[in-house]
């Protein structure tokens, strides 16, 4: 049986973060219950997929800002509508202020079985900068909780090149996660996207952002510091002890097939990409009337070339790089010989380097390997 992702959207936090520009919305509260219930009969439109679902993900937004009754019935309803395997990873977005027992217990009653907490700093004031609800004592509060419950396999988000957070502060925030034990961590240079304070702030000057070479010298730190507590990167913003990769997230690098529920959600399906609707009403306007909610307009098939140069991309993502074989296989190309002049020049330039039938970045094409994929397109 062909395996497939989960991807649910939760759109609702309690309050925005100065740097988030995902599709989430605060002062919403009265909206909770109707889009759970909107969205379990989004999940049942899809209940004849002839799929083994081996990843489910919870994503925002804020996942652990609904109830644990609604969390509960959200995962009784995936259960009830999908052949879900019995070792699948699932996974929660959570944030520290709305980690409590109620919410554990419901998890993992419900077969949540991996934790991804949004810490983003240990510094107070990077926190309160960033627009965050918690502080340090919370995060290692909630660990604690959650390693007396048993939920072991959790990750840790931290950001980095923020305004007010220098190398010492950087090399703290690091140590404290490691401290933790998390299983795996996802650690992220912060971007500046239109429509945030961050963006507004940077833009009149309120705020100076980090420099390039210093958000390298932080990136650096952080894989040489991960190294050594023994954490394996597998992907540009990914670590991990042994056997603890994220599953999910892997299937977006490798291309694998997985369905987005919720508002806004996105889908990749064989060739065929689509994304929700992005607003309420038309979200429940879709469904009322029993049809998929997807934007029309959203709806793109993709040509066998372009799934190629897609496919080239993001395994390079991955620090084990891109199989030759693999691909030669999958496209019916010869890779070497197609992409040439790609390779050659940046084998040149010390992006790349091809060992034991893999291509991939070195630590210099980790850093700007955006000009590969400029001669890949």
């Amino acid at each position: 049986m062909q395996t497939l992702g989960l991807y649910l959207h939760i759109p609702f936090c309690e309050k925005r973060c100065n740097y988030c520009a995902f599709l989430t919305f605060d002062n919403q509260d009265k909206l909770r219950q109707r889009y759970v219930d909107y969205l379990k009969r989004e999940i049942a439109l899809h209940q004849d997929e002839k799929r083994l679902v081996d990843t489910v993900y919870f994503g925002g937004g804020t996942p652990s800002y609904l109830s644990a009754q609604q969390m509960t019935e959200l995962m009784d309803s995936v259960k009830r509508c999908f052949t879900v395997a019995e070792d699948a990873e699932i996974t929660i977005e959570m944030n520290p202020e709305s980690v409590t027992r109620e919410h554990l217990e419901a998890y993992l009653k419900s077969g949540i079985n991996r934790f991804s907490m949004g810490v983003q700093s240990f510094d107070d004031q990077v926190l309160k900068m960033m627009g965050r609800l918690h502080n340090k004592q919370t995060v290692f509060e909630k660990v604690a909780l959650m390693k007396e419950m048993g939920c072991h396999n959790f990750s840790l988000d931290l950001m980095f090149s923020n305004p007010y957070q220098s190398m010492d502060v950087w090399e703290k925030d690091i140590a404290n996660a490691i401290a933790l034990k998390p299983k795996h961590l996802s650690c992220y240079s912060l971007m500046y996207k239109p429509h945030t304070n961050f963006y507004k702030w940077r833009e009149s000057g309120k705020i100076t952002m980090v420099d390039d070479e210093t958000d390298r010298k932080m990136y650096h730190l952080l894989q040489k510091e991960l190294q050594k507590a023994g954490y394996h990167q597998y992907e540009i913003s990914s670590f991990a002890l042994p056997h603890y990769e994220g599953k999910h997230n892997k299937k977006y690098w490798t291309q694998k097939d997985y369905l987005g529920l919720g508002l806004g959600a996105s889908s990749n399906i064989g060739l065929k990409r689509f994304d929700n609707v992005d607003n309420f009403i038309a979200y429940f306007q879709a469904i009322d009337a029993g049809q998929l909610p997807i934007a029309a307009d959203s709806v793109m098939e993709l040509s066998l070339e372009e799934k190629e140069q897609e496919y080239i991309i993001l395994n390079m993502r991955l620090i084990e790089g891109l199989s030759i074989e693999e691909v030669n296989r999958k496209f019916g190309i010869d890779f070497l010989k197609k992409y040439d002049y790609a390779v050659q020049k940046h084998l040149k330039t010390g992006l790349l380097q091809l060992q034991d039938g893999r291509l991939k970045f070195t630590q210099l094409g980790l850093d700007v390997g955006n000009q590969f994929y400029l001669d890949i397109i």
